[in-house]
């Protein structure tokens, strides 16, 4: 019996080796002609507002209401690359695309704040309207504060697109083009991660008051590279944001700010405001 087994296992190895050398893999390139896609814009952290004392840490939760109209961003300069097949090419061209800039009024988040003599680090997350988590470090004195940090969020977004793609066939005997089609796709929803970088800068008027500036640029559809199975070849724009606003600590338990924050990007035209408003409670 044990031979039977053996002289099996023999027989099955050049098979299997057959079947493999005799496979194929494939791969779907997209040319984007036209689409839109849903960005939510998150807040941009604005550090403690106020003097942490030394060697303590804060917790810190929050919630804020943002102000602002929905926004279709028409992008300028995005192309896709020019792919090339055996058969068939398709050219290299502008991607008619735009960003569907949205607001989630209403957004909740968590902040630890955990200082040593000077420097102040924090780690916290939230829901706008998606899950995110942040990191930031930076120097905390008795007049000013300054640091730098990012953001990772992950949500499910929604899109629309049309292009045509082309479909690539490797085997060990050579590659060719093996599937061209339009693809038409309308109201879908795709999950994606999100990034932030950003830094904040704050100054204190006296020991409740604080004015803080805090310049952030977002990439929205960060991981995104493929839609339903079809590789894209451009890249998706980030997004300048710019937060300029005053906070007010009271009975150093409760922190209310007011603020307002200017999208910008070299990828579209003008300047879109939100309005942001917001209490914290300091435990």
């Amino acid at each position: 019996m044990r031979f039977r087994r053996f002289k099996f296992s023999l027989l099955l190895i050049p098979c299997l080796s057959a079947w493999f050398l005799s496979g194929c893999n494939a791969f779907n390139q997209l040319n984007v002609h036209s689409g839109e896609f849903d960005v939510y814009a998150p807040p941009v952290f604005t550090g403690a507002g106020y003097n942490v004392k030394k060697d303590t840490s804060v917790n810190r939760a929050s919630l804020q209401i943002k102000l602002q109209k929905e926004k279709r961003l028409q992008l300028h300069d995005v192309w896709n690359k020019k792919i090339s097949g055996d058969d068939r090419t398709l050219p290299e061209e502008k991607a008619n695309i735009a960003y569907h800039l949205k607001n989630f009024p209403v957004t909740a988040s968590y902040d630890r704040l955990i200082k040593s003599e000077v420097w102040l680090a924090t780690l916290g997350g939230g829901l706008d309207p998606f899950p995110y988590l942040k990191a930031y470090t930076g120097w905390n004195s008795n007049h000013f504060e300054f640091g730098i940090g990012f953001q990772l969020g992950f949500g499910r977004y929604k899109y629309s697109l049309e292009g045509d793609w082309l479909k690539h066939c490797h085997t060990f005997e050579g590659e060719y083009d093996c599937g061209y089609d339009h693809l038409s796709q309308k109201d879908q929803w795709d999950f994606s991660f999100t990034a932030l970088l950003s830094t904040y800068i704050g100054v204190f008027l006296t020991k409740e008051l604080a004015l803080t500036y805090a310049p952030a640029i977002y990439f929205p559809w960060w991981s995104t590279d493929s839609f339903d199975s079809h590789d894209i070849t451009f890249s998706f724009p980030f997004i300048i944001e710019q937060y300029m606003g005053a906070s007010y600590l009271l009975n150093e338990r409760i922190q209310f700010s007011l603020g307002a924050t200017v999208y910008v990007g070299q990828n579209f035209a003008g300047k879109h405001w939100q309005v942001n408003t917001g209490i914290g409670y300091l435990f």
